[in-house]
């Protein structure tokens, strides 16, 4: 290790092609590891590269802007407000200042489109939509979706629909009627306080909603009833085939509910207690918002996750049942952090603000956390090392038996397996062993 903190520090590692190198403290920093390179300068910039995807991202300030490239294509946004994307291949570009400004252009009129927001516009493949035309909105918008055209003037009060098999106007909230042909059939007077909804009309059992709101709400489907009085405070739930059974019961909905069936099962008694499992999933709550636990059951991967008041702890673990594998992520916010990759790195930090709320966020990691490691804990198979100070105090051993002590440029102890030496102030003293020979120096000169 070359310690000349706080300009610059490095630490390689060459048995796996890992070199790290920081200057200024924990500002500059640059890690190389197999065919993967980071370098920040934080918290201002950071950028990532893979040799092997040919890919890059570049980030300002983050999460201020980002932008990101592979191969042909590349995109960047400004708080995911301003965006810009390319794509050579199809001579796709676009670029949208949101809400106010939506460009795409494909070569093709039919996939292009572009929009001045409240002015005049066309949106394609919008919220849905297959086409949205606006004039001076809310004065007049245009919509379609599957052959379905909607109009609204001004939107969302006076609404009209119309097509092939498309009906239907509305004047909102006072009365409002809509179908489909075979799919749907839509009343609602006095929103959001009457509703009569059929869907899926051309199913043998379409699919009902219907509400005299907060007197009387009914849901109907195949093999399921659901009907809650006082809304949304006291009901109930029976799903049978094709369904799988299940029998909810709700008192004073959502702080008491109990539910039971072949693939769900509910215990909810808030503040105090609750418990639901689901295939593959299970939650529980202990005094409500205290303590959550999570279980999550997918293929080859269970997750369990452990919160207590939200952020204040959050422990998570993932398991193979196949394989002997666990990797762990902890935080206590905001003075420790701990992670365990499951394939023998482990990491102890404090402080670290950020990994709570962020746990997987690698910008955020790389970016932001090392800015507040005052103290960092390694394990590798190789080597244990701990860093004070972004390096200023580090000390490190290895699993053949060296290692080195190192503060800043003040004292440096090195062990290997054939020499030694510790020296002060970079040799102004030291001592240097190499097999039986010993040497001193006084004034960087060797005697």
């Amino acid at each position: 290790m070359t310690n000349w903190w706080p300009l610059f520090t490095r630490d390689p590692v060459e048995s796996l092609a890992h070199d790290d190198w920081t200057a200024v403290g924990p500002i500059v920093s640059s890690r190389t590891f197999g065919t993967s390179d980071i370098f920040s300068i934080r918290p201002l910039w950071t950028e990532f590269e893979s040799r092997e995807r040919d890919a890059s991202s570049h980030h300002l300030l983050y999460p201020l802007f980002n932008h990101y490239a592979a191969g042909d294509a590349s995109h960047w946004h400004l708080l995911n407000l301003v965006r810009r994307a390319q794509r050579d291949e199809g001579h796709y570009t676009s670029f949208d200042v949101f809400p106010f400004y939506f460009s795409r252009q494909t070569g093709d009129p039919e996939t292009s489109h572009r929009a001045l927001w409240p002015a005049i516009g066309t949106l394609r493949n919008f919220l849905g939509r297959e086409r949205v035309d606006f004039v001076l909105w809310p004065l007049y918008v245009r919509s379609e979706r599957r052959s379905e055209i909607r109009y609204s003037t001004p939107w969302p009060f006076i609404q009209y629909r119309t097509g092939p098999e498309s009906q239907g106007w509305g004047v909102w909230p006072i009365y409002g009627h809509f179908e489909r042909a075979g799919a749907y059939d839509r009343t609602w007077a006095a929103w959001p306080f009457f509703y009569n909804y059929k869907d899926g009309l051309n199913a043998e059992v379409p699919y009902e909603r219907f509400g005299v709101l907060p007197f009387y709400a009914r849901e109907r489907a195949a093999g399921m009833r659901s009907e809650t009085y006082g809304w949304p405070f006291f009901g109930y739930t029976h799903e049978s085939d094709p369904r799988s059974i299940y029998r909810e019961v709700r008192y004073f909905y959502p702080f008491v509910v109990q539910g039971r069936g072949e693939e769900k099962h509910v215990n909810r008694l808030l503040p105090f207690y609750a418990h639901e499992r689901r295939p593959e999933y299970s939650k529980r709550w202990y005094l409500w918002p205290i303590l959550k636990q999570e279980q999550y059951e997918l293929p080859g991967l269970n997750r369990d996750v452990t919160r207590v008041l939200f952020f204040l702890y959050r422990d998570e673990k993932q398991t193979n049942p196949a394989h002997d594998f666990l990797a762990r992520r902890s935080y206590l916010w905001p003075l420790l952090a701990y992670t365990n990759n499951g394939q023998g790195h482990r990491q102890l930090q404090a402080f670290d603000p950020l990994g709570t709320f962020f746990p997987r966020n690698e910008k955020i990691r790389e970016n932001w956390t090392p800015l507040f490691a005052i103290y960092r804990f390694d394990r590798q198979p190789e080597r244990t090392r701990h860093s004070v100070l972004w390096n200023f105090i580090a000390i490190e051993n290895k699993s053949d038996n060296t290692g080195s002590v190192h503060i800043g440029p003040l004292f440096e102890q090195v062990e290997t397996s054939d020499a030694s030496h510790w020296n002060i102030l970079k040799g102004l003293i030291g001592r240097k062993r190499i097999g039986e020979e010993k040497q001193w120096t006084f004034f960087w000169n060797s005697f």
